[in-house]
């Protein structure tokens, strides 16, 4: 589903933020990246999305097969294919970016709506994800008065509300307190089983050291785990 080749990128004043990384995700598989701050947890999920790309020269490939007909190379998938690649992918931050002068049913619904989804498919969509998060008593708050573990609910049912191949995380509980953590990863876990790949990055040894899930690790730009693809 995900597959990188060898990439590399290099930025401003020849800083590798990645160096040489190869790995592979399957269908519906959930893998932790961890690294220190810096490490280039990031930089590898910007590439999926294809907010970033591989060094133009020797910097690898990144592939991402969502199904046979739904192929998206770094190489050859041109800027205007890019959104549909993100259409089809689910991105929840550290920082939730919800929208303070929408409630919470409309800032789940916005991404259907920039597509034109009709109505009816607005609402039924929207309060299933909010279903799926918990959250179907605060459709109508406003995201300042909620608490940090209710405002990444609200994120991550946003996310999902298009029902996405892949879910990327990127220090999803980086701004909550153990509980709402807690809350908050029992949720990506029930994502996960309704076959939902997630690739989450997190600083948290809590998650990854009680969980048999795969975990990637980064220093410096590299993969420490590296596989044999």
């Amino acid at each position: 589903m995900i597959h990188f080749m060898h990439v590399s990128k290099t930025y401003a004043a020849g800083w590798k933020a990645l160096n040489d990384v190869s790995f592979k995700i399957g269908k519906g598989e959930f893998v932790f990246l961890t690294g220190h701050s810096g490490a280039g947890k990031t930089t590898i999920l910007r590439h999926i999305y294809m907010d970033e790309r591989p060094d133009s020269d020797r910097g690898g490939q990144v592939l991402v097969h969502l199904n046979q007909d739904m192929v998206f190379d770094s190489k050859n998938t041109p800027d205007h294919r890019v959104q549909e690649l993100r259409r089809k992918i689910g991105i929840v931050f550290q920082d939730f970016k919800l929208l303070n002068d929408r409630n919470v049913f409309e800032n789940i619904a916005l991404a259907l709506r920039i597509v034109g989804a009709p109505t009816s498919t607005i609402k039924s969509k929207v309060y299933e994800a909010m279903a799926l998060v918990g959250m179907s008593h605060r459709r109508a708050a406003m995201p300042y008065t909620l608490s940090g573990g209710e405002q990444q609910r609200v994120a991550i049912a946003r996310a999902m509300v298009h029902n996405p191949y892949i879910l990327l995380a990127d220090e999803p509980t980086g701004n909550l307190d153990p509980d709402n953590a807690q809350e908050v990863f029992h949720i990506f876990k029930e994502i996960n089983a309704r076959g939902t790949a997630i690739l989450m990055a997190t600083h948290n040894p809590g998650f990854y050291l009680n969980n048999s899930f795969r975990r990637l690790v980064l220093s410096q730009g590299q993969l420490l785990n590296r596989e044999i693809l």
